[in-house]
């Protein structure tokens, strides 16, 4: 199942790999920050 996200929506909760041993979770971030998420898709690809 794929969902298409529109500038301005809220993004679903996720986490992700982190240089420190504890992995970034989307909701501990928004705890006590406002957060930007940027996505490249063809970032460092050939194509």
């Amino acid at each position: 199942m794929s969902s298409q996200l529109k500038v301005g929506d809220t993004a679903p909760g996720f986490s992700a790999p982190a240089t420190s041993s504890n992995p970034l979770v989307l909701s501990d971030l928004l705890q006590d920050k406002t957060v930007v998420l940027a996505f490249y898709p063809k970032s460092f690809t050939g194509g």
